[in-house]
């Protein structure tokens, strides 16, 4: 898939789709898409702050639904459920504990749980999906010719 294919199926045909599976050339050129909307946000920031923070803002409510939705399609390509996503937040837990209780060791295990649950996940992102189909759906991939 490439990059406009990809940016235009996340954006209008699959924009708040949560069903089936995302191949990782599909994940990743939206993953660049994203990045380099927010530098363009961040030189814009550079010139005009306050106009910044309010693009900032609309751009993080507009891409919510597809970034959640190509996340939760790619981990269904390696036959996991969507909600693994969630883990970094659930790792982090404990430093929202340690934040309350003024514990800085808390604090340290919640952000190195976090890291490492982000870290997880962004091997289970790159890896190949699982070929054929899956319980989430037929391989993306299938008459692609890749």
């Amino acid at each position: 898939m490439e990059f406009k294919e990809a940016v235009n199926t996340c954006l209008t045909k699959k924009y708040c789709c949560f069903k089936g599976r995302a191949s990782r050339s599909e994940f990743w050129w939206f993953c660049l898409f994203t990045l380099l909307i927010q530098i363009a946000v961040a030189i814009v920031g550079r010139i005009m702050p306050s106009l910044a923070s309010i693009i900032s803002a609309v751009l993080g409510l507009w891409l919510l639904l597809p970034t959640v939705g190509i996340s939760t399609r790619r981990l269904h390509d390696r036959n996991f459920s969507g909600w693994w996503q969630a883990l970094p937040l659930a790792a982090a837990l404990p430093a929202t504990a340690g934040a309350v209780l003024e514990a800085n060791w808390l604090l340290m295990l919640g952000g190195c749980a976090a890291g490492l649950a982000s870290l997880a996940l962004l091997v289970l992102y790159a890896l190949k999906g699982t070929s054929g189909p899956n319980r989430f759906g037929p391989d993306p991939l299938d008459g692609a010719g890749v």
